[in-house]
């Protein structure tokens, strides 16, 4: 999959901060981080594998890092088109709440994001209504579903690749064609669902694509090659 990346930090030092809070059951955890400094944006192209619409789940950890609210609420991901989001996902600009959007469709999830940790969220969408988790714990049920719109791409750290520009870490996204059981993202959280050799994830079949920030790559697993095209 083809990438563009502008002035991108691959966190080595976010992913220690990471690893200090975060534990396996059996081991220590420390997935690829993302660290955005407000002018970044990695940018991979649109796949028909990517459109979330029927049944889905999307997975990230986050830590914003801003103190005086932006104008804007910044964006973790989006995959959207010149007919708007399929899904967009966004930090609210006052730490205070998840923001979700698809198509027409807007609503908020409230959590605290203040602290200055990392916070595992998952967003499970049924086809029907979205439920929202973070660290572990259902805040909200969104009453609409992820819909299915053309997109030009597949963006991280902005909305379209210049706007909305998220300041903070992202970490371990993840993007499954199926809605995954609650207790399953739970279990799975603060484990490799590639790597893991103790055992397999039990959807293992059915995830669409996964971040590889230590090299600045999304990694589909329908692509058969991931040749970076220049960076912007």
């Amino acid at each position: 999959m083809s990438q563009a990346i502008t002035t991108a930090a691959i966190g080595s030092v976010a992913g220690l901060l990471f690893a200090t809070s975060v534990i396996a059951q059996d081991q220590q955890y420390v997935p690829d981080v993302l660290e955005l400094d407000g002018q970044t944006t990695l940018e991979f192209p649109a796949d028909e594998s990517l459109d979330l619409s029927g049944g889905s789940t999307i997975e990230f950890w986050v830590q914003p890092d801003w103190n005086a609210a932006p104008a804007f609420d910044p964006v973790v991901l989006s995959y959207v088109g010149d007919e708007g989001a399929s899904y967009l996902v966004t930090v609210l600009r006052d730490r205070d709440g998840i923001g979700v959007m698809s198509g027409d469709q807007y609503e908020v999830a409230p959590f605290n994001f203040t602290d200055g940790r990392m916070h595992h969220v998952a967003l499970i969408n049924y086809g029907t209504e979205t439920e929202v988790l973070v660290n572990d714990e259902l805040v909200e049920v969104l009453p609409f579903a992820i819909q299915s719109l053309p997109a030009s791409g597949l963006f991280i750290g902005t909305s379209d690749g210049e706007n909305d520009q998220f300041l903070g870490a992202i970490a371990a996204v993840r993007l499954w064609g199926v809605p995954l059981d609650a207790d399953t993202v739970v279990e799975w959280a603060a484990r490799d669902v590639v790597a893991d050799q103790s055992r397999e994830h039990p959807d293992l079949p059915f995830l669409i694509g996964h971040s590889a920030f230590r090299s600045g790559d999304f990694l589909l697993a329908s692509a058969t090659n991931s040749t970076p095209s220049e960076g912007k």
